[in-house]
């Protein structure tokens, strides 16, 4: 399979920038001698800070209501919403009782622009796609006058019994009015199918908070990396809309990878995975600090992809939703060369489906005040950890590569790359120039090295120091006040790791997942997924040897990342069994050593993490994102250590620092004892610059400029976002302390402080 390329221009490397409240006094951009700035400085802020890779100054235009009541009949209230019903479409209308807006689909029953379909998609509470007999996939709402619906109120709650007579569906789904928030959920014993057609997902109210084109000020907002923004826009003819798996694909089922198009001669190796969505959330803004919504999918995630879609694509509409998956296609092999078709699960999926909606009104019409409502709903649930580590000075990552397998001309061998005596080393080294408070990975440590150790075995690689080496490097990590992690992956390896036939992952095709790449130049080049229950298994058997072993710390690579299914024919375990696996595993984990670090893990594992490692700090870059924004950072920011990518990793440039600086997280880099060229024949020959010596003088320069910034606002809590000016961008932080980034070519001045050029400054309040 060839390498993706994703389905959207996805540009460089990173992100982008964030918003806060603040009331702006007054501010200007001004050379070093206080005058305008020269016209080529000018032009080269605007070509950076005006792309999606940050995050543009708001407007406040005034949204008035779009739709009315006439025709609906109130059936639900309580203190803080109102819905309003109509049979004839099974629409619905939902009234802020404080402000009198008012939420709902399209504002006509069937638009001008729109054809019979697509009309009653924009207004009915459930839509379907589906199959047919010829395996072709269709979208159908219950409005279409084939379909027969009949419902019953009892209190807040409202039954709906749904059968599409000519496809021979039916079900019944419940909408419910809880709190100030509508909740839909599908009763799933409730499904019934005929023979022709089959159910292939499921959405509920999928316009709800429709525009058209960029009738209003607005956005939606789609987790995607850190956050994206899709502004409201006038129609666009793009080729494809937003529509990503939560918690990632499901790679038992899902192309792991599309077809390179690019047209390109080199390898499309150097293409990158687009960022996972982490989080089963997704909202509207019909005007900043106005109205909004914030919607999560309560159950059901492991089964829902979140659909935005743009004006310009099939509709001249804006509108977002949860696509509940039941069925999808994959591809069944027709011969051994990998040729098939693409066909439909036979079996469907089974689960609860449920999501809720939360209205927003004035200073929490926002993605920030969706942020904080998301970050107050997991405390409550405790499903955020406690609280990050509070510490004079920041935290510093280094990732060390101990060891790996070598290519040999007859034989594999063992390449010591870091052994612990010089990873012990670097750490006297750094400490020495001021910098003690380190959070060390080791990585290759066990016997066989990085990519040449089997998952399932618990033993030292003696070419980096052993047992004994490594046992005194933990000790002098931890008693300098830093952490020390032991690496493991046990989800991704090569062919060597494992027994490929009783431990490889199967995919829903019955082939092996994994995935291929195309360069023939790299050895080993293709990776493998363990099973995931048996990935499970292996990290709660490791923990109880680490506990037996006086280790404290393990660092999970992919596992709570990546959630797919095992689909043998005789042993089938289900995405949600996979979910509740890992959450168990990692529970018990916890009980045998202190601390678990993870890679980029998807929410449900973040309260088990002690660490958080390269956390996404960039979105896809989709020609229709129109910002990048810090959700996620505002959400996990005063509850965990959390750590960019590597900064020798492409993430290094004077900007990629600020972002550091204004997402609130921690410098992150991977280091080696030998040179680059050393380390050609092994499977991680194409990392092109990790030796330490070449990167010693900028560690101490990126972790002194995020210290000095960051080491302010050690365990508090981010409560604004303002993008003050075009480029510049102001964090407020609990306490009453600021951060002042400008990412401008020029120097700015906020009121009486004097932010220069590509820098910051740090405001203690008034």
């Amino acid at each position: 399979m060839l390498r993706n390329v994703k389905r959207c221009i996805a540009a460089v490397l990173l992100l982008a920038i964030a918003a806060v409240t603040w009331t702006v006094k007054t501010g200007a951009f001004v050379d070093d001698k206080g005058g305008l700035p020269e016209k080529g400085d000018a032009l080269a802020a605007i070509a950076d800070v005006n792309s999606n890779r940050h995050t543009r100054t708001e407007t406040f235009d005034k949204v008035p209501n779009r739709l009315n009541l006439d025709g609906y009949a109130k059936i639900m209230e309580d203190s803080r919403l109102e819905v309003w019903h109509r049979e004839k479409n099974a629409s619905i209308r939902v009234v802020d009782k404080a402000t009198g807006y008012v939420w709902g689909g399209l504002a006509e029953e069937k638009p001008e622009d729109m054809n019979t379909t697509w009309s009653g998609v924009g207004n009915a509470l459930v839509s379907i796609d589906y199959f047919d007999a010829k395996g072709l996939e269709k979208r159908l709402s219950i409005a279409d006058k084939n379909v027969k619906k009949s419902f019953k109120a009892q209190g807040n709650i409202l039954r709906y019994s749904v059968s599409y007579i000519t496809l021979d569906i039916s079900f019944d789904f419940e909408m419910e009015l809880r709190d100030g928030s509508l909740l839909f959920r599908m009763i799933d014993d409730s499904i019934k199918e005929g023979e022709d057609y089959s159910l292939a997902a499921v959405y509920f109210v999928p316009f709800l908070g429709s525009t058209r084109a960029d009738e209003i000020d607005g956005y939606m907002l789609v987790p995607d990396g850190p956050g994206a923004l899709i502004r409201y826009s006038k129609p666009s003819q793009y080729l494809v809309n937003f529509d990503k798996r939560i918690y990632g694909k499901d790679y038992g089922i899902d192309h792991l990878f599309e077809v390179n198009d690019l047209k390109s001669s080199r390898p499309n190796d150097f293409s990158t995975e687009e960022p996972q969505v982490l989080m089963p959330v997704f909202g509207v803004v019909h005007g900043v600090k106005q109205n909004a919504y914030f919607a999560r999918v309560e159950k059901g995630a492991e089964y829902a992809s979140i659909v935005a879609t743009p004006s310009g694509i099939v509709t001249n509409y804006n509108w977002i939703s949860a696509r509940f998956i039941y069925r999808q296609k994959y591809l069944q092999p027709t011969s051994k060369s990998g040729a098939g078709v693409q066909v439909a699960q036979k079996e469907r999926n089974r689960f609860e489906a449920e999501i809720s909606y939360r209205f927003l009104r004035g200073e929490d019409a926002d993605y920030i005040g969706m942020a904080k409502l998301y970050r107050r709903i997991l405390q409550e649930e405790g499903n955020l950890p406690a609280g990050e580590r509070i510490d004079a000075d920041i935290p510093l990552q280094l990732d060390i590569i101990g060891s790996d397998l070598e290519r040999g001309f007859i034989f594999n061998r063992v390449l010591p790359i870091t052994t612990a005596a010089k990873a012990r080393q670097i750490a006297e080294d750094i400490a020495g120039q001021g910098i003690s408070n380190i959070t060390m990975v080791f990585k290759g440590w066990q016997k066989g090295g990085l990519n040449g150790s089997r998952p399932s075995n618990f033993s030292f690689e003696s070419k980096v120091g052993g047992k004994k080496a490594l046992s005194l490097l933990d000790e002098h990590i931890s008693s300098k006040g830093g952490r020390f992690y032991y690496y493991e992956n046990p989800v991704t390896v090569k062919e060597t790791q494992i027994d490929l036939r009783q431990e490889g992952g199967t995919a829903l095709s019955q082939a092996l997942i994994k995935v291929e790449r195309d360069n023939d130049a790299i050895w080993l080049k293709d990776t493998y997924f363990v099973k995931a229950d048996i990935a499970a298994d292996y990290v709660a058997g490791k923990a109880k040897l680490y506990a037996e072993n006086g280790m404290k710390g393990m660092a999970l690579d992919e596992f709570g990342q990546r959630l797919y299914a095992e689909n043998q024919r005789d042993r089938v375990t289900c995405r949600l069994d996979i979910r509740k696996k890992q959450e168990e595993t990692a529970q018990k984990v916890l009980v045998d050593i202190e601390n678990l670090a993870m890679y980029r893990p998807n929410q449900y594992l973040w309260k088990y993490s002690s660490e958080i490692f390269n956390v996404p700090v960039t979105n896809s870059q989709c020609l229709f994102e129109t910002d990048t924004v810090p959700f996620m950072q505002i959400v996990l920011k005063g509850s965990v250590d959390y750590y960019a990518p590597y900064s020798n990793m492409s993430f290094y440039s004077r900007t990629d620092v600020l972002r550091m600086i204004e997402y609130g997280a921690y410098p992150a880099f991977l280091l080696t004892g030998l040179d680059n060229h050393e380390m050609e024949h092994t499977p991680i020959s194409e990392l092109y610059s990790t030796k330490y010596e070449d990167w010693k003088q900028h560690i101490l320069e990126v972790y002194n400029d995020v210290n000095a910034a960051l080491s302010r606002v050690e365990g508090r809590k981010i409560t604004g976002r303002t993008v003050v000016s075009s480029g510049v961008v102001k964090m407020d932080y609990e306490g009453g302390v600021s951060i002042l980034i400008n990412y401008t070519g020029s120097n700015y001045s906020f009121g009486s402080v004097n932010i220069p050029a590509q820098s910051y400054a740090v405001l203690e309040g008034e």
